[in-house]
Parts: structure tokens; C-alpha cells; sequence
């Protein structure tokens, strides 16, 4: 109920800022939008990803539990310690895909460019000092989660390991945002439908449990998917700057 109403809130509070705008918004004018095809083609990939994500964290999920229920709940507090660490990176990657757009209307090619590489660098930079804190500080954050000692373990090893996911995880956050921005939401739909599915899901059976590696093995399967989807969706975005530049 509380997730509910904070959600109306902000809906209401968004919709009084916009109407403070250029962008102010009738109503009545929905209906009159004419044909929506444009919107639909760019919706329809995006919600597809959240989709193909939810529906694979499922199965990725009910798998971990079949690792143990330390393992689960270990993976699920490192998750949680993890979720502070890449707030930078969303706001890098909301503040290119409006930047971009922006760039894009005008018709300016190279400023979609700088944008997205220089976004990308700072998110690095941002990632690597936190990558840091994460490793050193990762049995403090631990401890601060449970006091079983064979919990706060593995929460080390998850999050030791994903210290080294946080450039990958810049960078594939920052790039979709900036092909967003571009008007491409196919891309990143590929990288997360192949990233869940073909990586994290795989990577679990095959290194946590055919392997033995039990959390490690969650945790590496995760840091293989974020620096592949790094690489995809940057050559996605060279290639797309390429054709509008042409």
C-alpha cells in the first residue's frame, strides 16, 4: 500500500512539474494524437526488456535458492549492498539520453558522440573509487546485514567479485541510455534478453553448480554478462552514430 501511494505521489507531483513547462500537456489532446506508431515501435522493445528480465530473474532466482537458502539469502544482501553503488550510473544514464536527444534534434552528431563517451568516462571514474569502497569495505557491509558467519562469507565473495563488475556495469548502463536516446530500444533488448538468458541463467548452472562455485559462481556469471553487454551495446553505438553520420 505505502509502494502504491508513493508511486501515485510522484505521478501527480511529475505531471504538476511538466504542466509548469513548454511541454505542458492537454488532456484533452491524447485523443487527438494521431497515429501512434512511432511511440509503439520505440515502447515495445523497452517493455519487452523489462519483461525478458523479470521472467528470467524468475528462473535465475529459483535456481540460486537450488544452491542453498545461505546462498540465496547471501546473493540477496550483496544485491541490496550493490543497489547504493550504481545510483551514479542511472543518473549518468537518464542525463545522456536526454542530452542525446537533445543533440540528435539538432542534427548534431559529434555532441551525441561526446556526450555518450564523456557520460561513460565519468561513470568509470565514479565506479572505480565506489569498486574500491566495496572491496575493503565489503565484511563491514556485511555484518551490518546479518551476524552468521558463514552469511556474511559469501556476502564478501559476491560483493569482492562484483567490485570488479562496477566499469562493465557503468558503462552498459550509460550506453543504453544514450541508445535510448538515439531512439534505438532494440538493443539493449538483445543484451539483456542474451545477458539473463544466455549468461546469468547458464552462468549459474554451469559455474554454481556443475562447478561447485556455488556463490562465486552467481557473482562471475554476473560480471561476464556486464562486460559483454558493456562491449555490444558500445559497438551498437558507434554503429548507430556511423549511419546518422552518413
Amino acid at each position: 500500500m505505502g509502494t502504491i501511494l508513493a508511486r501515485l505521489l510522484g505521478t501527480v507531483l511529475l505531471y504538476r512539474k511538466v504542466q509548469q513547462t513548454d511541454l505542458a500537456v492537454d488532456l484533452k489532446q491524447l485523443f487527438h494524437l494521431g497515429s501512434p506508431k512511432e511511440m509503439v515501435v520505440l515502447t515495445l522493445p523497452a517493455a519487452a526488456e523489462r519483461l525478458v528480465m523479470r521472467l528470467g530473474q524468475v528462473v535465475y532466482f529459483s535456481l540460486i535458492v537450488g544452491l542453498g537458502t545461505t546462498v540465496y539469502a547471501s546473493h540477496m544482501i550483496a544485491g541490496n549492498i550493490e543497489s547504493f553503488t550504481y545510483m551514479p550510473a542511472y543518473g549518468l544514464a537518464t542525463a545522456a539520453a536526454v542530452l542525446i536527444g537533445q543533440a540528435l534534434g539538432k542534427g548534431d552528431i559529434l555532441t551525441v558522440r561526446r556526450v555518450a563517451f564523456i557520460s561513460s568516462a565519468y561513470g568509470v571514474a565514479i565506479m572505480s573509487l565506489l569498486e574500491v569502497v566495496l572491496f575493503g569495505g565489503a565484511p563491514s557491509f556485511a555484518l551490518l546485514f546479518t551476524k552468521d558467519l558463514e552469511a556474511v562469507r559469501q556476502v564478501v565473495i559476491a560483493l569482492r567479485i562484483d567490485a570488479f563488475n562496477q566499469p562493465g556495469l557503468a558503462v552498459s548502463l550509460i550506453m543504453a541510455g544514450a541508445l535510448q536516446g538515439l531512439g534505438d530500444t532494440k538493443s539493449p533488448l538483445y543484451s539483456t534478453a542474451v545477458g539473463m538468458w544466455g549468461l546469468r541463467v547458464v552462468g549459474v548452472v554451469v559455474l554454481g553448480q556443475m562447478f561447485g562455485l556455488g556463490i562465486a559462481g552467481v557473482w562471475l556469471s554476473i560480471l561476464i554478462d556486464l562486460l559483454l553487454r558493456a562491449i555490444f551495446l558500445t559497438w551498437r553505438f558507434i554503429v548507430q552514430t556511423r549511419k546518422l553520420a552518413d
